[in-house]
């Protein structure tokens, strides 16, 4: 697979990051109140809002124009999946990106208030970190924090907020339900993005946090949090496919470039894949190859066997390194053999030991 060439000098990509009309999520954000002083020292771009990750990239261009945010990333050419996000981007693929804040005062009065509006407005805001994302304005793809990293919760409004005399008791049951349900969610996904929850307790935890939030809070903060080198384990398919890969590799039929390509092909449809492979030329063919395994494999079988019945002398005389390697490894078979030597030794009027 060849790689593509990139172009000379940085690789940027320019971006609405926000403006101030209403967001999925039924609340906005007020441009002119976001302060981006902090954020200008250190201006990170990460991915899915994941700050534990190391940033793909830099924000710079930073400026407002007509109510609408705007900047420029400069992705990371020396990294791999910068690149990677990068081409993503400029090939369509990915067209989106979100903000993350602390909000710092929110408005509930009228002329800050759009048709549709089910929470408060944020006039005033510390941007934290603006992330590339796959879907944006999300209910957590515009996320907000507090001052110290906890989830913050926007003010319900009321549904008849342009006539508060009107409350009914019924409606601030719903509100109070709404808030609830929206709680529980927000506490799921949270604990989601630390990979904690599986995909199959998401429905029924969601429940019993509606419920019951704080036990569930409490319940997930227990839940030791996967480390991120971890390396899944692979299936079935994807060991077969690898194996296969690897023996067509090490007989010279394909390439190193060729292998990702080939494997996900094996893992697909593996009688198929085997069959193209096997046609391939490489430095030996398949029958020929997989004999010389085999017989690699015997004469390795036939070399261990023997050295089974080697006796301390034999081993010194034909691999010390072994047979120094022994003593730290095995070290109860040393030391009969070492017993077994300096008993014949002395049968035959010979010590065994060194003088001191």
């Amino acid at each position: 697979m060849t790689e593509r060439k990139l172009p000379q000098g940085a690789l940027e990509y320019d971006f609405i990051i926000t403006d101030e009309t209403l967001n999925r999520n039924g609340w906005r954000i007020i441009v002119a109140g976001i302060d981006l002083e902090g954020f200008r020292k250190n201006p990170v771009c990460c991915v899915q809002h994941d700050t534990y990750m190391i940033p793909v990239g830099k924000w710079k261009n930073l400026r407002v124009e007509d109510n609408v945010l705007k900047g420029t990333v400069e992705f990371d050419r020396n990294d791999p999946e910068a690149v990677r996000l990068y081409w993503k981007y400029k090939d369509g693929y990915m067209n989106a990106v979100s903000l993350h804040i602390i909000p710092l005062e929110e408005s509930k009065e009228e002329g800050m208030l759009l048709e549709g509006q089910r929470y408060a407005t944020v006039t005033k805001s510390e941007m934290l970190e603006i992330s590339l994302v796959t879907i944006p304005g999300q209910r957590n793809a515009v996320r907000l924090s507090t001052a110290d990293g906890k989830e913050y919760k926007l003010n319900l409004l009321l549904n008849n907020k342009m006539n508060e005399d009107k409350v009914t008791v019924e409606s601030l049951q719903q509100e109070l339900k709404a808030q609830k349900k929206l709680n529980a969610q927000n506490l799921i996904r949270l604990h989601q993005q630390r990979g904690v929850v599986a995909e199959g307790e998401v429905e029924p935890l969601t429940e019993l946090a509606f419920s019951n939030y704080d036990s569930v809070s409490r319940m997930l903060d227990a839940r030791e949090e996967k480390k991120k080198d971890e390396t899944p384990q692979s299936s079935p398919a994807e060991q077969l496919a690898e194996n296969l890969v690897k023996l067509h590799f090490d007989r010279g039929a394909i390439t190193e470039e060729e292998k990702t390509v080939y494997r996900a092909s094996a893992v697909a449809d593996y009688e198929a894949t085997r069959k193209v492979l096997e046609a391939k030329k490489g430095a030996k063919d398949v029958g020929g190859f997989v004999g010389s395994l085999q017989a690699s494999a015997k004469e390795a079988g036939a070399a261990a066997e023997d050295r089974a019945k080697w006796t301390y002398l034999d081993w010194y005389k034909k691999d010390l390194k072994g047979l120094l390697s022994m003593q730290k490894t095995d070290p109860e078979r040393y030391k009969r053999l070492e017993a077994d030597f300096a008993a014949v030794s002395r049968a035959n009027g010979i010590d065994a030991h060194d003088e001191e």
